[in-house]
């Protein structure tokens, strides 16, 4: 086989051959046997049918990598777009999955129902948190009038006194806000 001038150069071949071991490495550490197995037939089988080492790095680089995929890269970008409201009512409802497996394992006997109860509270305690990050201190959520709403919790009020005197904030046009 006919191989460019380029791929003969031997700085070339110690580049690729920096990369080939990058790549075993990186298959060792996250246990990908398979790939590994597969980068090393592959770049065999090229070495027989070429002799040229670094056209066999290049074609193991590939097979192992673009046609199995074994470079395992995945988007995980979509965790980072959530925000906290929603990342607090995804953990409230796997506590309460786990709240409710618990309790299926105590009546099975299997766990106490002390440990149910234990989760269901963490549940619970995870739901208020996630209602206290949706609440927005606003006059529509604030103002009854020219005064608060007398039905609001203590961190709501809280939340709402940070705005200001309700004086002001209630009384505000809508223009303003």
């Amino acid at each position: 086989m006919k191989v460019p001038a380029l791929l003969k150069n031997k700085y070339v071949c110690y580049a690729l051959m920096a990369l080939a071991a990058l790549n075993v490495i990186g298959y060792v550490t996250v246990k990908a046997w398979e790939c590994l197995a597969l980068f090393s037939l592959a770049g065999y089988s090229a070495h027989c049918y070429c002799k040229n080492v670094s056209v066999a790095i290049l074609v193991a680089l590939f097979v192992a990598n673009f046609v199995f995929g074994c470079g395992r890269v995945k988007e995980g970008f979509e965790d980072a777009m959530k925000g906290p409201v929603e990342k607090m009512t995804e953990a409230a409802a796997l506590l309460e999955s786990a709240g409710g497996d618990c309790a299926s394992k105590a009546k099975e006997g299997d766990c106490t129902a002390d440990a149910a109860c234990e989760w269901d509270d963490a549940a619970q305690a995870c739901n208020d948190v996630a209602a206290q990050a949706a609440f927005v201190a606003n006059k529509a959520n604030c103002c009854d009038g020219d005064s608060w709403k007398a039905d609001l919790p203590n961190d709501e009020s809280v939340a709402c006194s940070a705005l200001g005197e309700p004086s002001t904030i209630c009384a505000a046009d809508e223009d303003s806000q």
